[in-house]
């Protein structure tokens, strides 16, 4: 942000720093290994008498000065011009902070030089005690040197106290010094044994070359076993947060670990086949194969270590992008662009006010400055593209909302919400040309409305959905919400005192038009007197002409059992949409293209390979083997009761997604819900979903609270979450599904509301939610009269007709109203009514 940007869209800056730090660091460690290896191998040549293992370390140390000082020294410059170029900030806190350090280590390496350049060039100028005496100068010249940069090294992972105190000692010795010193002490040891491999294939058959064999194998096998064990002690040196990211967290460390863990007996076995007396072509080219297994086992660990660190640089204080932590709540106040010294002038402008062009440019410049120091595009390192590819602009921005905190090996977006959305433009539309058209207007359609005539029809028949929609998934790879709706009904006796039916009526229902799925008619059950109800209706929204209708209507009529006559009709819609938004995250496709509806296989196959990979199960697996993946079974839901341990569906669902939907409002509810799920009053008044249930933060958090009290394990779903505009304690737990908002709540004794909010204060069972509460005449419910939940009459129009929503106050009122509302009691009642006798508020006067 202080720095200029260096652009590196192929490879990202990640990619050199990795290929040239491992490199270098492999053959640094060789450096201080090989060190003692040259002497140690001279000191027993020299008792021994051997000419031949004389002749062996006089032509490793040709080679030891050839690696270690040339390619070494240029691969060290090669690490600080690139850390100089793509973490500048995270370089000069070092540099601040451990310049000292630095100037003692490079009087060490200096000291290095002479002491090998001496020694290679006095082979024959120097006695064997004083040649002796060099070689034990450079390896405890070196060792000092690993001693110096380890400091700095672990200092990177674990800060420890330097974080309070920003004093040098408490940086240096930090945490995992001395672990991370006998670990890489003894990874210099492996790393000589390895190397000396190389030359010793090349000696002349006998018993010098089968004794020198011998010699670098036990090395090998002494630096891998002390790699192991302190590598135990290492690993249990560092915080708690971060052993949890090696261990179990980041799927990437994970592949590290693998590695590491396969390479280990790979090296040891090829270190112990090279003990056998192979001839000097096929030893040699053993030797090489294992010295890249090693150079594999190292650059993993160092993968590890890094990866152990992420999202920081220096843990807890930069981060992976050069961004200070310390900045951040700044750099979201001001934008990222206010801030970022070397941005064009011209982006510094409100981004609602530039051209698509100008986003997308902005989104590239936010993409350097937060992004490229890791990914890169195209290139063979954490490439942007692939990762990205399966989001809508709407996803993406969802994701780079919950990044550090649902992704904790990954920095947290810096800057604005329109900074963040310009980023995602940048991501989906830009580099994919992702441009998710919305879901065509819905083709209108007439309507024939059921006649009433107050003076002749003895029997008035409400009906209506059970949910106001019915939101289904239409996957064969799993299922979260099978085709299921319910149609309830009442039927009353007009008369002054209308009585509820009698046993001897039947009420059929039969959709409207032409639709493939069957059980679409039928003979709705008496629940209770006068009561009907049908359940797990398939209704659906496709009709059998592949059009899409997520409005079905279906004709309700009560049939007299004795006469076989019809004595009520009437029509409800039970609405259904399958335009889940799971494509704007997990695929960025509809399955049905052409109505923009339908989890496409695609989407439903990342969605499980997204659950394994966190959750560690198989269920991509046992859905590509014919197995329909019921989320039921394991998450308890309305319909289906799963495992009583796991959270339950809405709990777990909402609990995982809220940290990439945080302060989102509504629109939150929008990006997996259709937007027409809410057509009742209250919306043309901006009362919408967050009003009732809470925005996303709070609504999860009631949801988990519950769970929590069952016994569950929500702590780490729960520390993702912050509370909006409320204490967590303030929070009260509800059970999903039995515990709702309370229509009371708002419209006290019946009143006009006096709130504008009914979250937190929820219904307290499942008898007492609106779709299943009466009036104070116990035979009414109130959805007869006031129609389905997020559809209470007077709805809003119906965008297929206006008067979809509002068929029965048209049918029995002649207005779009709650049935009874406006001294229309004659719809049952035969005489004139002076008495609200349903509640209280009815305005009968």
């Amino acid at each position: 942000m202080e720095y200029p940007v260096w652009q590196l869209a192929l490879t990202g800056g990640g990619f050199w720093v990795a290929l040239i730090s491992t490199l270098h660091v492999y053959v640094a460690q060789f450096a201080v290994g090989g060190g003692l290896y040259l002497t140690l191998t001279e000191i027993s040549a020299r008792r021994s008498g051997s000419p031949e293992l004389l002749a062996h370390a006089r032509a490793h140390s040709k080679f030891f000065l050839l690696l270690t000082m040339v390619f070494g020294a240029v691969t060290g410059v090669g690490i600080w011009f690139t850390i100089a170029l793509t973490s500048p900030q995270a370089t000069i806190t070092l540099i601040h902070t451990f310049l000292f350090a630095w100037a003692t280590e490079w009087t060490f390496f200096l000291g290095e030089i002479v002491a090998l350049l001496v020694y290679f060039y006095g082979w024959d100028r120097l006695t064997a005690r004083q040649h002796v005496t060099v070689g034990w100068l450079y390896f405890i010249f070196g060792w000092l040197s690993l001693f110096m940069i380890n400091g700095i090294l672990a200092f990177m992972l674990t800060p420890g106290q330097w974080l309070e105190t920003a004093r040098f000692w408490d940086g240096f010795f930090n945490p995992t010094f001395w672990p991370q010193l006998v670990f890489r002490t003894f990874i210099c040891v492996m790393a000589a044994g390895l190397f000396g491999f190389v030359t010793a294939s090349l000696m002349n058959m006998g018993e010098a070359r089968t004794r020198q064999m011998r010699n670098c194998s036990l090395w090998t096998m002494l630096g891998l076993g002390g790699m192991l064990v302190s590598g135990w002690w290492y690993y249990h040196s560092l915080p708690p947060e971060q052993a949890m990211l090696v261990m179990f967290q980041s799927a990437r460390v994970g592949n590290f670990m693998h590695w590491f863990m396969a390479l280990t007996p790979v090296v040891l076995a090829g270190g112990l086949l090279l003990v056998l007396k192979l001839p000097r072509k096929p030893a040699f080219a053993l030797s090489l194969v294992v010295l890249l297994l090693g150079l594999g086992l190292t650059g993993s660990f160092e993968f590890m270590r890094e990866a152990a660190r992420k999202p920081y640089l220096i843990f807890n204080h930069t981060y992976s992008n050069s961004l200070l932590k310390a900045d951040i709540p700044a750099i979201n106040e001001q934008g990222m662009l206010q801030r970022a010294k070397w941005v064009p002038e011209e982006l510094r402008t409100e981004i609602d006010e530039m051209d698509d062009d100008t986003v997308s440019t902005t989104g590239q410049w936010l993409f350097q400055l937060q992004c490229a120091s890791c990914h890169s595009l195209n290139g063979p390192l954490n490439d942007i593209l692939p990762r990205t590819a399966p989001y809508t602009t709407q996803g993406m921005d969802a994701f780079l909302s919950g990044m550090g905190v649902m992704n904790p090996y990954m920095p947290p977006f810096a800057g604005t919400d329109s900074e963040r959305g310009a980023l995602a433009v940048y991501l989906t539309r830009t580099l994919h040309g992702t441009k998710t058209a919305p879901p065509p207007e819905p083709q209108p359609r007439e309507l024939e409305m059921p006649g009433f005539d107050p003076d002749e029809d003895s029997y008035v028949l409400l009906a209506w959905a059970r949910q106001g929609l019915r939101f289904v998934s239409d996957t064969g790879a799993w299922t979260l919400q099978p085709p299921g709706s319910t149609l309830r009904a009442q039927l009353f006796l007009r008369d002054s005192l209308p009585e509820a039916a009698g046993e001897n009526l039947q009420v059929r229902f039969a959709v409207d038009g032409d639709y493939p799925a069957e059980g679409l008619n039928g003979v709705m059950t008496r629940v209770a007197p006068g009561t009907y109800e049908a359940k797990n209706i398939p209704a659906m929204p496709y009709r059998t002409d592949k059009s899409y209708d997520q409005y079905p209507t279906f004709t309700i009529t009560a049939i007299d059992t004795e006469s076989n006559e019809t004595v009520a009709q009437t029509k409800a819609v039970l609405p259904a949409s399958t335009r889940m938004g799971c494509m704007n995250c997990h695929g960025a496709q509809w399955k049905d293209a052409v109505n923009g509806a339908g989890i496409a296989d695609s989407v439903a196959a990342n969605v499980l390979a997204v659950h394994d990979r966190r959750s560690g199960t198989d269920l991509q697996a046992r859905a590509a083997s014919g197995t329909v993946v019921d989320c039921r079974s394991c998450h308890t839901a309305k319909q289906g009761r799963g495992n009583p341990e796991t959270l339950n569906l809405s709990a777990s669902m909402h609990g995982f997604h809220a940290p990439y939907l945080s302060n989102t409002g509504s629109q939150a509810c929008a990006n997996c819900h259709p937007d027409d799920m809410q057509r009742d009053p209250h919306k043309d008044m901006d009362i919408t979903c967050v009003n009732c249930h809470g925005n996303m933060e709070n609504h999860s958090i009631a949801l988990l609270k519950a769970e929590q009290a069952e016994g569950k394990n929500v702590g780490e779903r729960m520390a993702r979450i912050t509370p909006r505009d409320t204490a967590l304690e303030d929070i009260n737990p509800r059970r999903p599904w039995e515990q709702e908002p309370d229509c009371l709540t708002c419209h006290a004794d019946f009143a006009a509301p006096d709130s504008d909010t009914a979250f937190n204060r929820w219904t307290p069972d499942a008898a007492a939610l609106y779709g299943e509460r009466s009036g104070d005449m116990e035979a009414v419910m109130c959805a007869a009269c006031h129609g389905s939940p997020h559809a209470t009459y007077p709805a809003l129009e119906n965008p297929v007709n206006p008067q979809l929503d509002n068929i029965q106050p048209i049918q029995y009122t002649g207005e779009p109203q709650t049935i009874g509302a406006s001294q229309t009691c004659a719809v049952c009642h035969t005489e004139s009514m002076e008495d609200a006798a349903h509640h209280p508020g009815m305005g009968l006067e």
